[in-house]
This record gives structure tokens, C-alpha cells and sequence, in this order.
């Protein structure tokens, strides 16, 4: 998908490439700010806010970024393992291809995992699956892209996660929806928002 030339497709007009991550980083911000005032207080996720904007890396060239990228969205030749659709649109533009790498590794679980991620993951831990480490190496090696600046990107991965939750955590609270799945986000977006600090906590040590 990175690959894809998106202006020789025509999709020039799609996004504005310049900029990517401090609108995402605002939009974000701003989402939680309307929703916590209905929930609770989230201190943790003002830490990783304040370290997210300090440290907002230089972008790659950019591609088209998907904005949901997981496994959940990929469709498969049931007879091979080879990818033959993306779906779930909604959230695409063009940007930091960097950011749905960090997307789809907030769902990629290690058999090793604690506290720093694989809060949620899109499959099980199962041997077989490559590691996020050499997912991350592979894709580094496949793309040329130096992954110096990749906790960035986890942690926005684990803050905007824990943003959309709250929002269905306060949908709960204000008697909007009844779905148990939803008040299950009482303790998710904070282990969400722990997962966060802890990837920051872990690259401002290196």
C-alpha cells in the first residue's frame, strides 16, 4: 500500500502531507479534552500528550496512510497467504506512513508482553507470527526507513487508541449505548494510557 505512487493515481488532492503528525497529535488532543470533562480524569494520558509533543519526529516522504491498518481490516486468499484486499476506508489520507506501522503494532501481541503493549491485539500470541521487534526490522529492511524515532509512534498509536475507547467509555456513561463492551473501557484506557507511558518512559531511558 505504501508503495502505491499516490500522485501518479491521482489522489494529490486527497490529504495534506505537510504537517501530518501536529494535526493528528491536536485533533487527538482535542478529542480527549472534550470527552474526559463526561468521564474521569486521566492523568497519565496529559503525561504522554505533553511527551508526544515534545518529541514530534521529522516525517519519511509520505504515502497513503490507511489510519485503521491491522489485521482486522486485511482480507486473505483463503488458499494462500497473500493479501488481496484493505478495507475499512474511512480514516485515509496521505502522511506519515509511519503512523499505521505504529497502528498495527498496538494490535500485534508478543508471547512476552507486560505492561509496555499488547493491551489489544488483532490475533493471539501463537507461535508463528513474527515478533513486533522483527516487524519492525523487517519492515525497516524492506522500506529503507530508519526506525530511530519509532516509540513516537507507538505511544501515539496507544494515545489515540485510548481516545476513541474513552469516547465509547463515556458514550456508556451518559446512558448512550449499553453495550458491556463499552463499559469494559472503565479499566482499558488506563492500562492503554499505562501502556503509552510506559514505550515513553522506555525511549527517554535509551
Amino acid at each position: 500500500l505504501q508503495e502505491v505512487d499516490w500522485r501518479a493515481v491521482g489522489l494529490e488532492g486527497f490529504g495534506r502531507p505537510d504537517g501530518y503528525l501536529e494535526r493528528q497529535l491536536k485533533r487527538w488532543s482535542d478529542q480527549l479534552e472534550r470527552t474526559i470533562p463526561h468521564t474521569r480524569p486521566l492523568p497519565v494520558m496529559e503525561n504522554v500528550k505533553d511527551w508526544l509533543r515534545a518529541r514530534i519526529p521529522e516525517s519519511p516522504a509520505p504515502t497513503i496512510v490507511h489510519g485503521d491498518y491491522k489485521l482486522d481490516n486485511v482480507m486473505f486468499d483463503p488458499n494462500s497467504a497473500r493479501a488481496i484486499a484493505v478495507l475499512d476506508w474511512e480514516m485515509s489520507t496521505i502522511g506519515d506512513p509511519l503512523a499505521d506501522l505504529g497502528w498495527m503494532l498496538t494490535y500485534w501481541p508478543d508471547p512476552t508482553d507486560h505492561a509496555s503493549g499488547g493491551v489489544i491485539a488483532s490475533m493471539s500470541a501463537a507461535e508463528g507470527w513474527l515478533t513486533r521487534r522483527e516487524m519492525i526490522d523487517r519492515y525497516e529492511r524492506r522500506t529503507g526507513r530508519a526506525m530511530r524515532d519509532f516509540p513516537f509512534y507507538q505511544a501515539f498509536a496507544l494515545f489515540k487508541l485510548a481516545i476513541i475507547m474513552e469516547g465509547s467509555y463515556s458514550r456508556f456513561v451518559r446512558g448512550q449505548a449499553d453495550d458491556p463492551l463499552f463499559a469494559g473501557m472503565k479499566e482499558l484506557v488506563p492500562a492503554l494510557a499505562d501502556a503509552a507511558w510506559s514505550v515513553c518512559g522506555s525511549a527517554s531511558s535509551r
